[in-house]
């Protein structure tokens, strides 16, 4: 199934799930104020050409839409992602998960969370070895996770970061980029 969205800046709203993205195709091309780019691959609204109120009317459904749904005068992206019915998938169903305002693949979770867990470890070791009191916070937060110690640096336990620490030489190596 394909859930599709109309996304106005953080706000995302849901319009529904279809079974396929030709379906999805059907429907917004029966919105007459969605404009439709690059041979139908991109479509956004316009806020100002919104109505006050319009129904989509498509195979038996309506979808309700009002201007006073959006927040103001910029362009409204529409955008679907596919959402896995569980009980039709065996192991890791596809889809992504959400870590600390990255999107990962459900295929790569456990593996990336190992790898953060384990570069976290290690630079809490360092640290510690070398005499300083090791701060870990900022989980839940907007910019996430992030280690740091008493006059230290801030390394923030993220995708790039985690990245440059398996490709370091050594835990100094990856340290001295933040001196």
């Amino acid at each position: 199934m394909y859930q599709l969205e109309f996304i106005d800046g953080k706000k995302h709203h849901t319009v529904g799930m279809f079974s396929t993205v030709e379906e999805i195709k059907e429907w917004l091309a029966q919105v007459p104020f969605i404009t439709a780019y690059e041979s139908e691959k991109e479509y956004t609204m316009e806020y100002k050409n919104i109505p006050d109120y319009a129904e989509i009317e498509w195979r038996g459904s309506i979808v309700p839409i009002t201007r006073h749904s959006f927040s103001g005068d910029h362009v409204i992206i529409i955008d679907w992602s596919y959402v896995a019915t569980i009980k039709d998938h065996e192991g890791i169903v596809p889809g992504y998960t959400l870590i600390e305002g990255y999107m990962y693949e459900n295929s790569d979770v456990e593996e990336y969370i190992a790898v953060r867990n384990k570069m976290k470890d290690e630079l809490k070791d360092y640290y510690t070895l070398h005499g300083k009191t090791v701060f870990v916070d900022g989980l839940g937060t907007e910019d996430g996770e992030y280690i740091t110690t008493e006059g230290g640096p801030i390394i923030h336990i993220d995708p790039i970061n985690v990245d440059a620490w398996e490709k370091a030489e050594s835990i100094e190596a990856f340290v001295k980029t933040f001196e």
